[in-house]
């Protein structure tokens, strides 16, 4: 191939990589925008999108990592082609440049690739996807979904590399670079503040995580719930209420598979139920509620405990059996946090620091916070709560000092003590990693 021609192939190469660049940061502008208005406008109507373009919308986290490292791809073949190209034009002219030139001509080739992909490409393909997300998404959506298939490998092994040679206190990355998010953050109050702090940078992140989370991710466990019975004397049901220092409590007969509502505390001390609890009738002073699936999507819960202006409703099982509640403190607590009143002070705390890597974990202690504060993950579906975990291990119910050990999580689990059939409190210990299994 004579000289022109190789010019020719290597300009129309990085012309391809420019225009491909273009079309990631076009599709991670509009991703982001139907993200943002989707939670700006409360959860309202949803765009029609087909099934790439659906995937790609509603897995960004995943695709953020695919736009990251498909930028950089696409500059890199950019910048190498715009490289041979000058060279193939040096040989057409006859011009030998020497070791200096040839470094030369590599950061110039660099340069101008940067330059002209984030004026000439860039910019108006962030406007064109942030003015028409929608349309933009739906003609991009097979594209995206075809760079998802071929980076999403590159990714993972990145991770594998970095998880191999990184220092210990650089490895934990709790998902990929989020090009979507940084742009969503950096992007979303830039007409109202000057900067967002890292609080709401916080806020908006959990945010987006929402939608991934399911009711049976943050609900409390039917063990966990004080309910009063209707079998059993008011001054019993107060007892157990001036015990648990709680709000609300669902009222049951002889269980929360027949709940007939919420009674909150202030209705009983407004009626005097304190002083005299055979003056009250707890039928007359509930309240209504609802229920929702363990399976149902967390952001369409909180939605729904927002819209009828309730704090707490039943969770259940795909047979209609009631396995716990969901409050709308531990469901707002996934975006601002845990929410803690002064009585936290005087509760237990699921989880307790005995010291480096030892820790005491109440077995009523959700699955998923016992995942987030350990930094590991049980792989599992099948139980809500780490007592549930331990007696789901084992395949019976556990008795007092009963050891387990998860090779895989590399964690040593001791039983310390079981109520009324349930585990009580365990000693977890995490492993070092440098430290061998046995």
């Amino acid at each position: 191939m004579s000289p022109l021609w190789q010019t020719t192939a290597c300009a129309l190469c990085a012309l391809a990589a420019a225009t491909a660049g273009s079309m990631l940061a076009a599709a991670s502008f509009a991703i982001a925008t139907l993200r943002f208005l989707n939670l700006k406008n409360g959860g309202g109507e949803k765009p029609k999108l087909g099934g790439a373009a659906k995937f790609c919308v509603y897995n960004s986290e995943k695709m953020a990592a695919v736009i990251s490292l498909g930028r950089r791809f696409f500059f890199a073949v950019g910048a190498i082609m715009t490289y041979f190209a000058i060279d193939a034009l040096d040989s057409f002219f006859g011009v030998e440049p020497g070791a200096f030139a040839e470094i030369a001509t590599a950061l110039a080739a660099a340069a101008a690739v940067l330059l002209v992909q984030y004026a000439l490409f860039d910019i108006p393909a962030a406007r064109i996807g942030r003015n028409y997300p929608v349309q933009t998404v739906s003609k991009l959506g097979t594209l995206m979904y075809a760079a998802f298939v071929v980076f999403a490998p590159l990714e993972f092994a990145a991770r594998c590399i970095g998880q191999k040679f990184l220092p210990k206190n650089m490895r934990k990355l709790e998902s990929g670079f989020d090009y979507i998010d940084v742009e969503m953050m950096l992007r979303a109050d830039e007409n109202d503040a000057d900067s967002i702090t890292p609080y709401t940078g916080k806020i908006v992140k959990n945010a987006f995580k929402l939608q991934e989370l399911d009711v049976s991710d943050v609900m409390l466990p039917r063990s966990g719930v004080v309910y009063f019975d209707t079998e059993c004397p008011n001054s019993e049901n107060i007892k157990r209420a001036l015990d648990s220092n709680h709000t609300r409590y669902p009222l049951c007969r002889e269980g929360l598979d027949n709940c007939f509502g919420i009674v909150h505390i202030k209705d009983i001390f407004l009626n005097g139920g304190v002083e005299n609890p055979d003056s009250i009738d707890l039928m007359k002073l509930r309240r209504e509620t609802f229920r929702v699936r363990e399976s149902d999507k967390l952001e369409s819960a909180l939605a729904k405990l927002l819209k009828y202006r309730l704090h707490m409703a039943l969770v259940e099982d795909e047979f209609g059996g009631v396995i716990g509640v969901l409050t709308l403190d531990a469901a707002l607590g996934e975006l601002v946090g845990q929410i803690r009143d002064e009585f936290d002070v005087a509760r237990k705390r699921d989880i307790k620091v005995l010291g480096r890597k030892k820790y005491k974990v109440s077995g009523r202690a959700t699955l998923r916070r016992v995942e987030d504060f350990l930094d590991v993950d049980f792989d599992t579906d099948e139980v809500s709560t780490f007592g549930g975990l331990v007696t789901f291990l084992l395949g019976r119910f556990p008795e007092k000092g009963e050891r387990l050990y998860l090779k895989k999580q590399r964690i040593r689990i001791v039983v310390d003590n079981v109520e009324d059939r349930l585990v009580g409190e365990c000693t977890v210990e995490l492993e070092s990693s440098d430290k061998n299994s046995k």
